[in-house]
């Protein structure tokens, strides 16, 4: 009877969690300056959100949403002449949290790409991240069942007592 009674809350559990968040969640291009070239992070940033399946993807700041702060510029020499890009670029939470930040500089256009692709895995390893840390409480109060974060940055199982 015992099994029975367990596997009924641990069912009703998973059933719980599951309705918690109905909807995708959802992360937003916010350009920082009026520089033209914010515009080739755009494409490259949705490509990249969208490939997922699971977040919904806005081509402006959005409030509720995962945003992807964007500063863009070319870079010239002392000479005036063209050698590159930089691309900046800082991923906020919905409370608007800094929760991710790089630097990137290239020869060429492409830089975009890999800028973009490095933000959009920033922002979705960090919801990935807040969404299984919400879920930690109901799952885990029973039998001294707590989570750790292990050597690998993932979480670990442990068993006190």
């Amino acid at each position: 009877m015992k099994p029975l009674c367990l596997l009924i809350v641990l069912l009703t559990q998973a059933a719980m969690a599951q309705e918690a968040s109905p909807e995708k969640p959802c992360i937003a291009f916010s350009p920082e300056s009026a520089s033209p070239t914010n515009a080739f992070a755009k494409e490259p940033l949705e490509s990249a959100v969208r490939l997922s399946g699971d977040f919904e993807f806005y081509a402006s700041h959005h409030e509720g949403c995962w945003n992807v702060h964007v500063l863009s510029l070319p870079v010239t020499s002392a000479k005036g002449k063209p050698i590159g890009y930089v691309v900046s670029h800082t991923v906020t939470d919905p409370q608007n949290i800094e929760v991710g930040h790089a630097l990137t500089f290239g020869p060429d256009q492409g830089i975009f790409l890999q800028a973009m692709n490095k933000a959009a895995a920033d922002a979705i390893r960090n919801i990935r991240h807040a969404r299984s840390i919400s879920y930690l409480p109901g799952q885990n109060r029973r039998r001294g069942v707590f989570r750790r974060w292990g050597p690998t940055g993932l979480p670990d199982s442990a068993r006190v007592g």
